[in-house]
């Protein structure tokens, strides 16, 4: 539920960006690039530092493409919620470029945010609440699409998170309702990470605890295709664990 009066961002999946159900474009490639950075980094960027991770090399230049992708954005967001022309949706704060919170509702903010709720949680119900929001706002790689060097950092974190997100959720499933644990791991191998032995690991172990050989043997062969998908195999440790397992 994004919150009233504030753009929708998604940046878990393609990016995109929304006022009133209407998506937002950015004509330029030095503001999609700009936004999207901004969208990833929520307590903002150097005016230096950014010109050195989306226009390395280009000096003034840099500059200047900066403060014209800040333009486009301010414009363009201005003229999808009606404001006025000096309304600011790119600020500067301490020598930083950010989109401010009061505008902008991103997705990957919140999953952030909950991954530190969980990983700070005092007991095992705030914790799993936290969990549950965290998966449900994965709803893909973050800035998917993308092939930017930078990306690939904010991304594999994402994606490591999720995740652990999804282990510790199963975790704290696993003996009052191990058949929701078994959905939450398999939902995790189909949308965060397929190739995971620690995921398919978990899964084929509370598959194995409820009587299910087949499901196990099952889970081992998708765990080879879609490890073959790039060029591998399972782990002598991910096989120990499946045979141990059909013991």
């Amino acid at each position: 539920m994004v919150a009233p009066g504030k753009a929708r961002v998604e940046a878990l999946g393609v990016l995109r960006v929304a006022w009133g159900g209407q998506d937002v474009p950015f004509g330029r490639a030095e503001a999609q690039d700009l936004f999207a950075l901004l969208s990833v980094s929520p307590d903002g960027v150097s005016s230096e530092s950014i010109v050195e991770v989306l226009w390395p090399g280009d000096g003034e230049r840099g500059g200047r493409r900066l403060e014209s992708a800040v333009r486009e954005i301010n414009q363009a967001m201005r003229h999808a919620t009606g404001c006025a022309s000096g309304v600011r949706f790119v600020v500067k704060s301490r020598e930083r470029r950010l989109l401010p919170a009061a505008w902008f509702d991103v997705d990957f903010w919140r999953f952030d945010a909950a991954c530190q709720r969980a990983a700070t949680a005092a007991d095992d119900a705030t914790r799993t609440t936290a969990l549950h929001e965290a998966l449900a706002l994965y709803r893909g790689p973050l800035l998917a699409g993308r092939d930017d060097l930078w990306v690939l950092t904010p991304r594999q974190a994402a994606q490591r998170h999720a995740v652990n997100a999804a282990v510790r959720l199963a975790e704290l499933m696993r003996a009052d309702d191990p058949d929701r644990a078994v959905d939450v791991l398999q939902l995790a191998v189909e949308r965060i990470d397929p190739y995971s032995e620690m995921l398919w690991g978990q899964l084929m172990t509370i598959q194995a605890e409820l009587g299910r050989q087949l499901a196990v043997r099952r889970s081992f062969e998708l765990l080879k295709e879609r490890l073959a998908e790039i060029d591998t195999a399972p782990s002598p440790q991910a096989r120990q664990v499946y045979e141990r397992l059909l013991r």
